[in-house]
């Protein structure tokens, strides 16, 4: 039992460095690539149509922009930040459709180009009757509904990412799951090795986060740089990497080593968290396992000895004898009857 917990425990770590590894990885490419930054003017132009240039050119906008220090993408002249909250965009909507001014607000979403933006705009404006702060919470109401569904649409999308990054993480490595599963099964000594590592690392972790993508370029590379270390320690233990022998393997072997490699790469979209969770609980597991001498049942207390009662003088107990007959008293002897007499000598 306590082997086979051992093994287990092994194997979730290493998934879990390689996780965090893929995480690092993700994290330097959305950081180069502006990913998410690219993904909020997709959802800004979904949401405002013609009006997104309006949008972007605005002081407000731009000076959000221009903080991001030129790690976004470019949109025109400008940078476009990870995020933007919904009391910022909604400002910005109001000041550029003039939504103090009835008459003007409506000119403008009526000047519109037919779309699904305009016929949004529409119905805000409907809803609030021409009342401003209506308007405003209708149109939060609108920013919070979407950007909840383009949050869900990014995580998935992410998860696409993950799968590939880690597929060609582990065929550079040659990590497949089903190899380093062979290897640490039929060595005690790598088992040991990862169960210190697994204990030694979540004593120091208090909790493990998914990809950052706010991160910049520099923030990222000395992230990845740290995950890479701790691959290294595993590298020689585990036999990660290829070697001349393995090229002129048959056709079998290779078909199993895609599926390992596959396996990796379906593991690590899970996630980090996912898997020092699961980390965590086994190691409870085997912290409470039977590797723990059993302490002995404590001795039973032996019960107080009875007071004794001492009889008190001042009370006369009564007891009650059972009832027996009365005594008969033994017989006189017969008086000479009457008809007796002495003879006569």
């Amino acid at each position: 039992m306590l082997a086979t917990l051992n093994i287990v425990i092994g194997l979730v770590f290493v998934l879990l460095l390689f996780s965090l590894l893929t995480s690092t990885v993700m994290e330097v490419i959305a950081a180069m690539l502006s990913l998410r930054a690219k993904h909020l003017r997709y959802t800004l132009e979904n949401m405002l149509g013609e009006k997104m240039d309006d949008f972007v050119r605005h002081p407000i906008f731009r000076q959000l922009s221009y903080a991001t220090d030129h790690r976004r993408a470019r949109l025109s002249p400008y940078y476009l930040p990870g995020h933007v909250n919904k009391n910022t965009f909604v400002t910005i909507v109001q000041d550029i459709l003039d939504a103090g001014d009835l008459e003007s607000m409506q000119a403008k979403i009526q000047g519109m180009e037919e779309g699904e933006p305009k016929r949004m705009l529409q119905y805000l404006l409907r809803q609030s009757g021409g009342d401003p702060a209506a308007f405003r919470a209708g149109a939060e109401r609108w920013f919070d509904d979407v950007m909840d569904r383009a949050s869900d649409w990014y995580k998935r999308n992410l998860k696409w990412w993950l799968f590939g990054v880690g597929l060609v993480l582990a065929a550079i490595f040659n990590a497949d799951t089903i190899h380093i599963y062979q290897n640490i099964s039929s060595n005690a000594t790598v088992q040991d090795f990862l169960v210190e590592m697994a204990t030694k690392f979540e004593a120091k972790t208090d909790t493990v986060k998914g990809p950052e993508m706010n991160l910049s370029i520099d923030q990222a590379i000395a992230r990845m740089d740290t995950a890479l270390q701790k691959i290294e320690y595993i590298r020689s233990p585990l036999g990660l990497g290829w070697s001349s022998d393995e090229t002129d393997k048959n056709l079998p072997w290779w078909l199993v080593k895609l599926a390992g490699l596959l396996l990796t790469g379906i593991a690590v979209t899970f996630g980090a968290p996912f898997w020092f969770d699961l980390l965590r609980k086994m190691l409870a597991l085997r912290g409470g396992g039977a590797e723990k001498p059993a302490e002995p049942a404590p001795a039973p207390v032996p019960p107080p000895p009875a007071k004794s009662i001492e009889p008190k003088t001042h009370i006369t107990a009564k007891t009650e004898t059972p009832a027996t007959k009365p005594e008969i008293p033994p017989a006189k002897p017969d008086a000479p009857s009457a008809g007796k007499h002495k003879p006569v000598g």
